[in-house]
């Protein structure tokens, strides 16, 4: 096959650099760690409930008893005693955004699990004191005001209170934003400049700028003024964004880069691989906007083409910028031009056997993908390649069996556990009791949760864990009556499930001798805890081929 210099380029990155090797060196014959006295959720085709594990070359070796396991070890075997705590797979969020969460990371306040405007208040607080005056305090999504008690953004003063000698900016999801005193004079932004579309400020009595921002593009008006970073920078907080994942118990990701990553810092992710810096795995999609742009991909090598810590998959999120949409649709109906030329790009891409992946939310998005879906197939094959979609909170039986007929996948992250208001607001009763995870599940079409974080959702996976099997939104509302997971199927849709969306079901996602020795030790025991509880869940141990990645200060 002839590679294109784009596909020439990502062989030469790949051959140059090799994986980086998270196995710990050991006797041919012996295990290099085991863990025992554990409850071992092994999340195999049995259910097993196993007491120990042995790990050797990066892999699992057995699964036992704990005396099974202990007759394996020798001298130079590490062991980890886990004390009765619950172990399962290591997590994998099948769509979030983690290379451009890295540009801005070493500077973020997160305010994920916070109730209460004091909490954040606190934190900001905290950080100021922790940083050097003039340094940016960032909040950029992974809450909403609606989640706290008092249900409002935090004001100016208080933002001032907090942090007078620092910048702060505090942003809801991709809705709102709130600047402090400092961080507006360092903003540059006036009431009477020219704003990007969609984006509006607040004005005072005076007509002035007040500091807030609002629309899906605000993010982009407020960081022209947040520090500049370089390319060592991004590197740097890629490295950092992945330590926070894997505290929160996340070994592999799917990555899509989305708004705000420019091609040029695709390299951040290959720069942080060639270092061998990845403490979890990427599964890699190009997004794309248009054929002309696709053309570029449309003849790298197929899916799969990398190794057990970078793989990269096909095109996706966006592959048509013309077809996206979002809770409120750009444009309806979709023009015919736009159908033609998505099918033009996937039946290209079905030649050399490419996968795809779509940002669908609304039915009409998906039903009018399928149309184009369906006539690619008609061109060339596409059953066989996984294609899938995102989101797809208005998936309907229709649509899950033209999906099956096309061997495609669905992938929905919880962004109801914080947007539910927002849903009910533009989609009316059509918001009750979406996404259908349960009827998803229960029709056998290949399922993967996830969080579309760290913006649009927290990237914490036992946040979105906790909204499967609950039905809960993060302030405790009831949003999906119906439509809930066992947990079992819940931590499946965390572990095998985004597997199967980069090949990897039998390679990865349950501790099974013969798959990735990912695994992380709980500080509750997942299957027995309180439903509503489940979202506190946090690892004390995070390990990546077999390799501690993360361990909670004693």
């Amino acid at each position: 096959m002839k590679i294109p210099a784009v596909a020439a380029l990502l062989v030469l990155l790949f051959a140059g650099a090799g994986c980086a090797d998270l196995a710990v060196e050991a006797p041919r014959n012996a295990p290099s760690l085991i863990v025992v006295n554990a409850k071992v959720v092994t999340v195999d085709d049995r259910a097993t409930i196993a007491q120990a594990f042995a790990v050797r070359d990066g892999k699992f070796l057995a699964v036992g008893s704990n005396e099974e396991i202990r007759a394996l070890a020798r001298a130079s075997t590490q062991i980890i005693d886990a004390q009765g705590r619950t172990v399962t797979p290591g997590l994998n969020d099948g769509h979030i955004h983690m290379v451009r969460a890295g540009f801005w990371w070493k500077y973020e306040a997160r305010l994920d699990e916070t109730q209460s405007m004091a909490e954040i208040l606190d934190i900001i607080k905290a950080r100021a004191q922790q940083t050097p005056p003039g340094t940016w305090i960032l909040t950029l999504g992974g809450w909403h005001h609606s989640q706290i008690r008092e249900r409002r953004m935090p004001t100016r003063a208080e933002l001032d209170a907090a942090a007078p000698n620092h910048p702060v900016y505090v942003q809801a999801l991709r809705e709102v934003g709130q600047m402090n005193s400092q961080a507006m004079k360092l903003s540059g932004i006036t009431a009477a400049m020219t704003l990007p579309p969609g984006v509006s400020i607040g004005k005072d009595t005076a007509g002035q700028f007040d500091g807030s921002i609002r629309g899906f593009a605000g993010q982009t008006l407020a960081e022209r003024s947040f520090p500049k970073q370089s390319f060592d920078d991004k590197v740097e907080g890629l490295r950092l964004v992945m330590r926070d994942f894997n505290a929160a118990g996340l070994t592999s990701t799917g990555e899509t880069f989305g708004i705000g990553v420019a091609e040029d810092d695709y390299q951040v992710l290959f720069e942080a691989w060639r270092r061998r810096q990845m403490s979890l795995r990427v599964g890699l999609h190009f997004p794309t906007m248009n054929f002309e742009h696709a053309q570029r991909w449309l003849d790298t090598p197929a899916a799969g083409f990398g190794d057990d810590m970078l793989l990269l998959n096909g095109l996706g999120e966006g592959v048509l910028s013309a077809m996206g949409d979002g809770y409120i649709p750009k444009q309806f109906p979709i023009a015919a031009d736009a159908k033609a030329e998505l099918q033009k790009i996937v039946a290209s891409g079905a030649r050399n056997k490419v996968s795809f992946q779509f940002h669908a939310t609304i039915e009409t998005t998906m039903n009018a993908m399928l149309d184009s879906l369906e006539a690619a197939h008609a061109q060339s094959p596409i059953d066989k390649l996984r294609i899938n979609f995102l989101h797809a909170e208005q998936i309907t039986p229709a649509i899950i069996e033209r999906m099956k007929k096309l061997g495609m996948g669905v992938q929905m992250q919880n962004r109801q556990s914080l947007g539910s208001e927002l849903m009910k607001a533009n989609w009316g009763e059509r918001a009750n009791d979406i996404p259908p995870v349960k009827t998803v599940v229960n029709s056998g079409l290949p399922f993967a949760g996830g969080t579309d974080g760290t913006t649009s959702s927290s990237y914490r996976p036992f946040i979105s864990i906790g909204w499967l099997v609950s039905g809960k939104n993060w302030r405790g509302d009831l949003v999906r009556p119906t439509e809930r997971l066992t947990r079992e199927q819940a931590l499946r849709a965390y572990t095998r499930g985004p597997a199967w969306f980069t090949w990897e079901e039998n390679h990865k996602g349950a501790i099974v001798p013969g798959m990735l020795a990912d695994f992380i030790v709980l500080d509750r025991d997942y299957l027995t805890v309180n439903e509503d509880d489940i979202h506190f869940i946090k690892p004390v141990l995070t390990a990546v081929g077999g390799k501690v990645v993360y361990e909670a200060a004693r």
